[in-house]
């Protein structure tokens, strides 16, 4: 109860500041904080009025593949926001039915041995999930300001993530 309170105060927080935020990203403003990945394995973008870099987003692609590495997953995007990782899912045909509570501890451990900064993972399998987060996959990776798109994925997450630990 007290991460969900947490997690909604950071977000409402973070909308505040976007909506302040300029709507243009400067390249040399990327910022990897992630000493075992490669900077062309993950995609930065930052607010260039952001100070304290509330508001950043990346794709963790590393972490994708190693999801997608998994028998029981097909493909797999990841999304994330400070120490959180947010991981869409499509799993392979002859998964869908199987102990989803083990399928996500697998892909929770997979994503936090690429990043030793993530303490939450949040995991959905759920199609329209999946299809936003390849949009905003690929917005980040394009270069769109987070700042046009930000509150879209703030509540997406909340919609798919009511009860987030």
């Amino acid at each position: 109860m007290k991460k969900s309170l947490i997690l909604i105060a950071v977000l409402i927080f973070s909308l505040d500041l976007t909506g302040c935020a300029r709507n243009n990203v400067n390249k040399n403003d990327l910022v990897n904080r992630d000493e075992n990945v490669t900077r062309n394995n993950i995609t930065n973008v930052r607010d260039n009025n952001d100070y304290e870099n509330r508001s950043r987003m990346r794709v963790a692609d590393d972490a994708a593949k190693k999801i997608a590495d998994l028998k029981e997953v097909d493909t797999a995007n990841v999304i994330v926001t400070e120490n959180n990782a947010y991981v869409a899912v499509k799993l392979t045909s002859t998964s869908r039915n199987k102990d989803t509570y083990s399928i996500e501890h697998k892909i929770s451990q997979r994503v936090k041995s690429t990043d030793r900064d993530i303490d939450n993972v949040y995991v959905s399998e759920n199609p329209d999930f999946y299809d936003r987060m390849n949009i905003y996959a690929s917005d980040i990776r394009n270069g769109r300001p987070i700042s046009g798109f930000f509150n879209e994925f703030t509540e997406t997450i909340r919609r798919v993530f009511p009860k987030a630990k």
